[in-house]
């Protein structure tokens, strides 16, 4: 699963800069690492953000969560 996570992000943030999108300068967390643990989310804990984002901070992979 952490794979899987790291493989989403990555595809994410590169198609986010394929667009051009702009990032908000107050944010502390990027739109592609809110993307994904949306995307985890649905994928692997059946759409309970609360799980996916405990699973992000708990392997360190969302530095700001």
């Amino acid at each position: 699963m952490l794979n899987k996570t790291i493989v989403i992000y990555a595809i994410i943030d590169d198609l986010l800069k394929a667009i051009a999108h702009k990032e908000d300068c107050r944010t502390e967390m990027t739109d592609a690492e809110i993307i994904t643990t949306a995307f985890v989310a649905a994928m692997f804990f059946n759409g309970n953000q609360s799980r996916a984002c405990s699973y992000m901070k708990d392997h360190q992979l969302i530095p700001n969560m």
